[in-house]
């Protein structure tokens, strides 16, 4: 009899509907919490240096610009508004004392309860989550609205996170289930190493860039806007859509020297800069292209922005794992509105790993931009194109099932020497509408040149393997 009765409830139990994820207008109606007590709440206008918890009964709790060096706790239902402008720094740069920022909201079963940063009033902004080196923030079920002011010198985000300007990437951020809207300028910005932590999950940002773009040389309005390292610990779960801006702004790096991915977040990422990747350690760094990752390149002067992959110099070799499928393509794009070919400068591999290259599935698109390199390969003198090898050469055909199109110069320039047979970069690949350099040709593929080196190519150029 017990034995059956267990079974039954089993069944009952198994059959019942799981309550539906809240929604961000869920979280901001406050779900399950008793309405924000009407007194005068508590104002916070010192620095915190003791650990403290932020109750929901003293919400809410009215935050001037501080500096918090302790661990704040946040209950859940508890609602913080800042003053204009205000900022939150959390820790400090270097040695300084540390700083935690707990927001403790939760969903149990179907009872939500949230917390809420919010502006003091409607139609005003609030600074920045500030979190530096000796800072984190560990935020659940937490939603921030009408903070990245563009007003507020330093940041321009609800949330930035600044590491130590070396690696390691520093996990400064767990954000579950995290709500951003309607920030001023930029939802969440990251820099100097500052990272996810790998467990963190659902980041919600939309209606970025509420305040007017003040120039449009300096882009605002987007989700995120990152220098890596750090973004391949973007959340997974993440929506990132709705905003002025759509996708994930990267911007310019000196040298990456630490391991970096593109997710794909649905989003677009938008490459602002220069991106310089290797190691003067000698390690062998590795680069990965996400299935279904579309990066924009943004033309700047003579369209030089592009990826620079290793250092023949330093004999420091990048691995670059760019393998998109049939259904979801990698795509490598101008973020021109208007694209052409040459808006910017390809991908570079100045010297690739030894092995584990893939390129695959990828468009390649609008490439040709000035490299500052002349007289790799037997094609045109300009090295310029979509895919430049240079000063290595693979042992395997590593480039398959890959789309070249307006393009400047080359698909892919071989720029390599040697008296052996190359590998074959142009056999599944296709290639179309790439253009001459004035008065110096086009090769979908070009030639390596002999080992004697560069000006030995054997014949009037450009020399092309396709």
């Amino acid at each position: 009899m017990r034995l059956s009765l267990l079974l039954a409830l089993m069944a009952f139990t198994a059959g019942c509907p799981t309550a539906p994820e809240p929604t961000l207008d869920d979280v901001l109606a406050r779900g399950a919490c008793a309405a924000v007590p009407t007194g005068p709440g508590t104002v916070h206008a010192t620095d915190v240096t003791a650990d403290q918890t932020w109750t929901a009964a003293g919400s809410p709790h009215l935050l001037k610009s501080i500096r918090v060096e302790a661990t704040v706790t946040i209950e859940p239902c508890a609602v913080v508004v800042l003053e204009k402008g205000a900022k939150v720094q959390v820790g400090n740069s270097g040695a300084g004392a540390p700083g935690k920022v707990v927001a403790a909201g939760r969903f149990e079963g179907a009872k939500l309860e949230p917390v809420v940063f919010r502006a003091q009033r409607a139609g005003e902004f609030w600074g920045s989550l500030f979190v530096l080196p000796t800072g984190s923030l560990d935020l659940t079920w937490t939603a921030l609205v009408n903070g990245g002011s563009a007003d507020v010198s330093d940041t321009t985000a609800a949330i930035e996170a600044r590491g130590e300007q070396q690696k390691p990437v520093r996990a400064l951020l767990r954000l579950r289930h995290v709500f951003i809207k309607d920030s001023g300028a930029q939802g969440l910005t990251l820099r100097h190493y500052a990272g996810f932590a790998p467990d963190s999950e659902a980041l919600v940002v939309t209606g970025a860039g509420a305040q007017p773009e003040a120039d449009v040389r300096f882009p605002t309005g987007y989700a995120l806007d990152a220098q890596p390292a750090g973004l391949n610990g973007i959340p997974r779960g993440s929506a990132l859509t709705g905003n002025r801006r759509e996708g994930i702004l990267v911007r310019a790096v000196t040298r990456l020297d630490v391991d970096e991915a593109f997710v794909d977040r649905g989003v677009p990422y938008v490459i602002d800069g220069p991106f310089l990747m290797y190691d003067l350690g000698r390690s062998t760094l590795t680069l990965r292209l996400e299935a279904g990752v579309t990066l924009k390149f943004s033309k700047r002067g003579a369209g030089d922005v592009g990826l620079v992959l290793g250092d023949a110099a330093s004999r420091a070799p990048v691995r670059l794992v760019a393998q998109g499928t049939a259904d979801r393509p990698i795509v490598l794009t101008s973020a021109e509105g208007a694209p052409a070919p040459g808006d910017w400068a390809g991908v570079r591999m100045n010297l690739g790993a030894s092995e584990g290259n893939a390129f695959e599935f990828v468009t390649v698109a609008f490439a040709g931009g000035a490299t500052g390199a002349n007289g790799y390969g037997c094609g045109p003198r300009t090295t310029v194109g979509g895919l430049l090898l240079i000063d290595w050469r693979p042992d395997t055909a590593f480039v398959k099932f890959c789309t070249f199109r307006d393009l400047l110069g080359a698909g892919v320039v071989s720029g390599w020497s040697s008296d052996a047979a190359g590998p074959d970069l142009s056999g599944t690949n296709t290639f179309s509408n790439v253009l001459p350099v004035p008065m110096e040709g086009a090769c979908n593929v070009t030639r390596w040149a002999p080992a004697a080196g560069v000006g030995s190519c054997p014949g009037t150029r450009p020399l092309c393997v396709n």
